[in-house]
């Protein structure tokens, strides 16, 4: 049974980390750094959708999962309204100039862009909600492990 306040929660929480990585002034910089950033994001969500499940680490790896791909959605809508209205947006801003900047030397980039940019979009999509299930999964487990005391 899936509890949808666990994806609710998820999806939330990575709503919040990438209107961070969108709006944060000090990222319109980051250039390439930010591709393990916005990957984050399936981490933020599975392991916030993992810990309000917490119902063991299968339930957890589900509602991750579940979370991760909203939130990979959103981090699709947000890649290409950010490329195609062409505004400094954050992370996202650098992303751009690096696709950008990559355009001299692959031609593939500079003919076929939009495609070049729907492909980072799904990838990005894939990549977020499959970190999002490893996070919902291991997100349960956090009490099972114990620090070693002499």
């Amino acid at each position: 049974m899936t509890d949808w306040r666990a994806v609710v929660t998820g999806t939330g929480a990575a709503t919040a980390y990438l209107a961070f990585l969108a709006f944060f002034p000090g990222l319109t910089g980051v250039r390439l750094e930010g591709v393990p950033l916005v990957l984050g994001t399936g981490l933020v969500a599975g392991a916030a959708a993992g810990i309000r499940a917490d119902r063991g680490p299968q339930v957890g790896a589900w509602h991750g999962l579940l979370a991760g791909s909203l939130a990979g959605a959103l981090f699709a809508v947000t890649l290409v309204s950010v490329f195609w209205s062409n505004l400094p947006f954050g992370v996202f801003h650098g992303l751009n100039y690096v696709l950008a900047v990559s355009a001299g030397r692959f031609p593939v980039v500079a003919t076929h862009g939009p495609a070049v940019v729907a492909g980072i979009a799904g990838g990005g999509w894939a990549a977020i909600a499959a970190l999002g299930l490893l996070a919902g999964r291991q997100a349960p487990l956090r009490e099972t492990y114990g620090v070693i005391e002499e």
